[in-house]
């Protein structure tokens, strides 16, 4: 059977890989012909969307800000959970409601005002009351923001909240300054202002932005790079291209058939993670009205027909999947949560079953050929993700439909819950609640797919009040079997996350995370 996959696999996928590999031999963005000497120039996989870590939702944009939005937290190499803004982990009440954190003296935001517990409270208050704000649900149990002194704040919760440090290690706990959003309010994604090494500069257009080293920053010392310009490259090839052609200095997620070119070049090098993300396909059940609102019926063949979900994920097959478009690099998973997590449910993925998912198709009354639209990213690896999906989907009886659309732009249709099938993940968190509460809660801007599963709620709550470590284990245990039989995401695989370098680079920190760290990064021009 999977010889006879590969086969039609091979027929779709030739002509995308011939014009990926025409494009990687003829094409070169030629990013860096503007920069001056100590800029590094940073070749993003796709444009992040607007810079306000309060609406924010895109990867890209985290590693933007893991450079000029500096959080209360922070992890290390070991993905260890770390005081950044603030001077120590939180003093948490018996109880697990109240968090007492004290910040670190002397810091200024990159537009020279200070920060203090008042900007704290300001920025939390921001994060939970705003209107379109991602950081909501993630914050939700916070109930208030207690300034206790100018440099001590005590958050209140209104239950025990297992994840709530490790929130505040991510967009959640990056500090904005007051000063500029009373100046731009509902347009601070136009000038952001935040405590990092570098301070936004500008943003000629979606597709790059412009850093320069701060004035401002606390250990300013540390920083060597007078700025950094990210752009994005959405073709793996050319951003490859362009590193070893020496316009671009680091490279984001190097895709894995270029990896042994980049190992072998004598200019460039890599350094490789195992994601704590994951990708796979959002099925929309339910966001009938924006994933902000309540759930309602939804006009797809998903919706109506729940037995089509388990069709669908059976006419797929994930280590085909891997071994064609990513060299066998990836983990195939059906769960959110990595498999070398402390966290992982080591639950069995249902495999390729053809005569099974053939006999849902028909249970469910809908005729064959069921025509079903497919979101992809418009970028060749996605394409080529999709092509495959299309190719084992059609052998059940689905017409799948690929439409390659600019990333930012099908996040706002899926958002909209303007959308059929969407193909994205996400790049992962310390606690596992991150990788799941925000996708199924009821009202959160990330649930695309608008489930709302009375077992899933319930769940997700007991995981996130418990705080004992082994019952919230066995809880996820639970939610994994549900989510498998829910199947609004249907989960593919977690990947490798692989960063590309020049030689000459050199100073750059890269944890698991994925990130981009580029505090005490180094250009040597002799090299």
């Amino acid at each position: 059977m999977v010889a006879t996959v590969r086969s039609v696999l091979t027929s779709i996928l030739m002509p995308a890989l011939a014009v990926s590999l025409a494009a990687s031999a003829c094409t070169s963005s030629v990013l860096g012909a503007d920069r001056s000497g100590n800029q590094l120039v940073v070749a993003l996989a796709e444009a992040p969307d607007a810079l306000d870590p309060t609406t924010s939702s895109t990867f890209v944009s985290r590693i933007v800000y893991a450079n000029m939005c500096e959080k209360l937290y922070d992890v290390d190499a070991n993905l260890n959970i770390v005081p950044q803004l603030a001077t120590a982990l939180p003093q948490i009440s018996p109880d697990g409601r109240t968090y007492t954190i004290r910040l670190r003296p002397g810091i200024r935001f990159n537009d020279g005002t200070a920060l203090d517990a008042n900007a704290v409270k300001i920025t939390l208050h921001r994060y939970t009351t705003f209107k379109e704000s991602n950081r909501a649900a993630e914050l939700g149990p916070l109930v208030s923001v207690e300034v206790v002194d100018p440099l001590t704040v005590r958050l209140h919760l209104s239950k025990p909240f297992a994840p709530f440090t490790s929130i505040l290690a991510d967009r959640s706990g990056m500090i904005l300054s007051p000063a500029q959003l009373r100046k731009l309010g509902d347009n601070f994604a136009k000038h952001p202002v935040c405590v990092g090494p570098f301070a936004f500069a500008s943003r000629p257009s979606a597709d790059e932005i412009n850093l320069v080293r701060s004035t401002f920053y606390y250990d300013r010392d540390q920083v060597h790079l007078d700025g950094v310009q990210f752009k994005a490259v959405p073709n793996d090839n050319v951003r490859v291209a362009d590193m070893r052609a020496g316009d671009v200095d680091a490279v984001d997620r190097v895709a894995p058939q270029d990896v042994e070119a980049v190992e072998h070049d004598p200019d460039t090098t890599e350094i490789s993670r195992t994601s704590l993300g994951y990708q796979g396909i959002d099925l929309n059940v339910g966001n009938a009205h924006g994933a902000l609102n309540n759930s309602g019926p939804v006009d797809n063949p998903f919706s109506q027909h729940p037995e089509l979900r388990q069709a669908f994920e059976l006419s797929l097959d994930r280590n085909v999947i891997n071994k064609i478009i990513f060299d066998g690099q990836y983990v195939p998973d059906c769960t959110p949560i990595p498999t070398n997590s402390p966290w992982a449910t080591h639950t069995t993925c249902s495999g390729r079953d053809i005569a099974k998912a053939k006999a849902l198709v028909a249970r469910s009354g809908v005729t064959t050929p069921i025509t079903v639209p497919l979101v992809v990213q418009a970028a060749p690896l996605p394409e080529q993700l999709g092509a495959i999906i299309q190719a084992m989907a059609k052998d059940a009886g689905f017409d799948v439909q690929v439409q390659p659309t600019e990333f930012t732009t099908a996040l706002k249709r899926a958002q909209g819950g303007k959308f059929t099938m969407f193909q994205v993940g996400w790049s992962g968190r310390l606690d596992p609640d991150q990788n799941i509460f925000s996708f199924y809660a009821p009202h959160s801007g990330l649930n695309y797919t608008g489930s709302d599963d009375t077992d899933i709620n319930a769940l997700l709550t007991a995981a996130r009040t418990s705080t004992d470590q082994q019952a919230r284990k066995g809880i996820y245990r639970q939610l994994a079997d549900k989510l498998n039989k829910e199947r609004s995401i249907i989960y593919l695989y977690h990947p490798e996350v692989v960063l590309g370098l020049r030689r000459s680079v050199t100073g750059v920190q890269y944890f698991g995370d994925g990130l981009i760290r580029l505090k005490t990064a180094q250009l040597d021009s002799g090299a």
